[in-house]
């Protein structure tokens, strides 16, 4: 059984840090890496994590959020898995169709610990509309089919997006009190008699120079 579940949101990208640079030099338009303050609060973020004894990473096909779980699965000394389930809001108006991402092949030549076995549990679909509903409800699949095939503690690589619907699909219907959308946050949820309560959502674990002011 599942009992545990943090959701990480990815470090800091390159745009916020440098914009001028990343718009000129990105592959991929709408992927957008991590700047090097990202890096290091992905490092940072690993370190933190030693203590918390993670059985399963799975994180979102972004560059960025690969880029994020490969730091923390370095200092974990674990693979992590591609989950689609939770990529990016599927936002219209921030992608014109779906987005493209660097293909798995690509990504086992860059990331020496993704996991070459692990299939996508859920492929969302494009657009999705209502924030609300439509990425809550597909978060909220991608957990449950984790939660049938794994056990033990969950750390879920993601976005805003995917890490706050993920937080409100196992808090539901009691509000979201607590919750850190900064870059980098985690946020813990532990499961005691299959009822979910917030444990903490932080980036103490950051250092200053890392921060995004």
């Amino acid at each position: 059984m599942v009992n545990e579940i943090i959701f990480l949101r990815h470090g800091i990208r390159l745009d916020v840090d440098d914009n001028k640079y990343c718009r000129h030099y990105l592959k991929r338009k709408k992927d957008i890496p991590l700047s090097h303050r990202g890096i290091i609060q992905a490092k940072e973020t690993g370190e933190f994590l030693k203590k918390e004894n993670v059985d399963y990473i799975f994180c979102s096909p972004f560059f960025r959020t690969m880029q994020t779980a490969q730091e923390v699965a370095e200092k974990l000394d674990k693979s992590f898995n591609i989950e689609h389930g939770f990529i990016e809001h599927l936002n219209q108006g921030w992608f014109p169709g779906y987005p493209e991402t660097i293909s798995k092949e690509e990504a086992l030549s860059i990331f020496p610990n993704v996991n070459p076995d692990y299939e996508s549990l859920v492929r969302p679909t494009y657009p999705e509309i209502d924030y609300e509903v439509d990425v809550l409800n597909r978060v909220k699949k991608t957990l449950d089919a984790i939660m049938e095939n794994y056990d033990g503690t969950i750390l879920v690589v993601g976005h805003w997006a995917s890490a706050e619907s993920g937080a409100k699909a196992l808090m539901y219907p009691e509000p979201l009190d607590g919750f850190n959308f900064k870059m980098c946050a985690l946020n813990k949820y532990v499961r005691s008699d299959d009822k979910w309560t917030f444990a903490y959502g932080s980036t103490e674990h950051l250092s200053e120079e890392s921060l995004l002011n």
